[in-house]
């Protein structure tokens, strides 16, 4: 986390899968938070996106944890699968 001190910004950086990064985007919209694309793993379908956000501000807040949590849950989800998964049953 960095801090911009001429806006009294926070910024994070957030790994998202591209199947997500719609809900992503539509987040970042709605709440005119400043991001920027500093990378791509593509061999991992993810985008590389550093969001900033002033933390004294509740919508602010809430859109970084919506988020966060939009990232974890599939993270959980994706391993949850690949765990209940057998591939060599077939």
């Amino acid at each position: 986390m960095s801090t911009d001190k001429n806006k009294n910004h926070i910024s994070e950086t957030f790994i998202i899968p591209t199947d997500v990064m719609l809900e992503i985007a539509q987040i970042i919209l709605r709440g005119d938070l400043p991001h920027e694309i500093t990378g791509l793993k593509e061999n991992k379908s993810q985008i590389i996106m550093n969001i900033s956000y002033q933390p004294e501000l509740k919508f602010h807040q809430q859109a970084i944890k919506n988020i966060a949590d939009i990232v974890k849950e599939y993270h959980e989800l994706c391993c949850e699968e690949q765990e209940e998964t057998n591939w060599r049953e077939g």
